[in-house]
């Protein structure tokens, strides 16, 4: 099996370790007030006393006492010169991620209040569980085919939480990747086009199709409006499922995209890439793995992912499914974010 390509020159910034401080749902919920209130804003300018800072945040001091507690042992805060209270090295750190933070936190929340509530169901009756669950009512892709004000707000709170993971975890699959070979890339299900964007703004002579459904690439466009790398990012609104695709590419991308359906359709649109690619063309996926359950605490931060879980594939799945369609020199990599993810790169002969 050959090695992966050569990681780009100028590899991303150090992905932000974020769940170190999303353990426990107090401890989140902690977090989440202390974001909303200003206590994050104030100590990233300086250090502030107790007293100083309960008046800012016009908090009792014993109240305060209670969250800065619970935000010391969760290592959001550490003590400061001369007793004051700052933020500890570690969130300073993450906190240039605050987008994702946030983010995270909304929808672990929403995740772990539909586990508790529906740990039986999630269990014993999935479809059940994805029925009366409000993670997979977010998900609502029968809204996206038809641009209306309704849909554009209802389709934008689950495109805003995946645009925010993008953000962070394009940069190191695209670590990975010798774009400089190519000229024409489809992203399959490509989303808000982040994705596609980082990858032109590696690649001076890459220009880029995103593929997804009509709302979605309304929203798509919004997101890269302005910035450079957009230009060279065009939509194609479509249900890549059946619609004529874009050809002639000699790279075609799947970033967490595939785990979204089943095994047959899956299938399907890996052949689609393949007609999609010319001869010696790349497919490359980019997919977290299972979740390592027996090894790995299922802290609150998990619930983001393990409402998925059920979705998630193992590398041969894959490896079997490109053979089957045609692709050859099949390589594949893990990738260490939050979670493991695969990446997953083979060449239409």
């Amino acid at each position: 099996m050959p090695a992966l390509s050569r990681p780009a020159p100028g590899p991303s910034p150090a992905f932000p370790r974020i769940d170190t401080f999303l353990k426990h749902h107090i401890a989140a919920r902690a977090l989440a007030f202390a974001l909303e209130r200003g206590l994050v804003d104030r100590l990233a300018t300086r250090p502030m006393p107790a007293g100083e800072l309960a008046a800012a945040l016009r908090l009792p001091p014993e109240r305060l006492d209670v969250l800065v507690g619970l935000l010391v042992a969760s290592g959001v805060l550490s003590d400061g010169p001369a007793g004051s209270i700052n933020l500890s090295p570690a969130f300073r750190a993450v906190l240039p991620a605050r987008d994702l933070i946030e983010a995270k936190l909304a929808f672990a929340t929403a995740a772990a209040d539909d586990l508790n509530t529906l740990f039986p169901e999630f269990i014993a009756d999935l479809p059940a569980f994805m029925e009366r669950s409000r993670t997979f009512e977010l998900f609502r892709y029968d809204r996206c085919f038809e641009v209306t004000e309704d849909n554009l707000v209802a389709t934008r709170r689950w495109v805003s939480y995946t645009t925010c993971l993008t953000r962070y975890e394009a940069g190191p699959c695209l670590d990975h990747l010798d774009l400089a070979r190519h000229r024409r890339m489809l992203d399959l299900g490509g989303n808000s086009g982040e994705f596609a964007a980082q990858a032109c703004a590696r690649a001076p002579d890459l220009r880029a199709t995103v593929a997804d459904l009509p709302v979605v690439c309304v929203l798509g466009r919004e997101n890269l409006a302005g910035r450079p790398e957009g230009e060279r990012v065009a939509f194609h609104p479509c249900d890549m499922r059946r619609d004529p695709l874009p050809e002639g590419q000699d790279l075609v991308t799947f970033k967490s995209v595939l785990h979204d359906w089943p095994e047959i359709e899956a299938r399907a649109l890996l052949a689609r890439a393949h007609a999609a690619l010319v001869p010696g063309g790349r497919l490359v996926i980019f997919e977290r793995a299972p979740m390592s359950l027996r090894s790995t605490e299922s802290d609150f931060a998990a619930s983001a992912n393990l409402v998925f879980e059920p979705f998630f594939r193992p590398a041969d799945f894959y490896r079997s499914a490109l053979w089957g369609v045609g692709f050859g020199r099949i390589a594949v990599a893990s990738v260490e974010l939050e979670t493991a993810f695969h990446l997953i790169e083979a060449t239409k002969p």
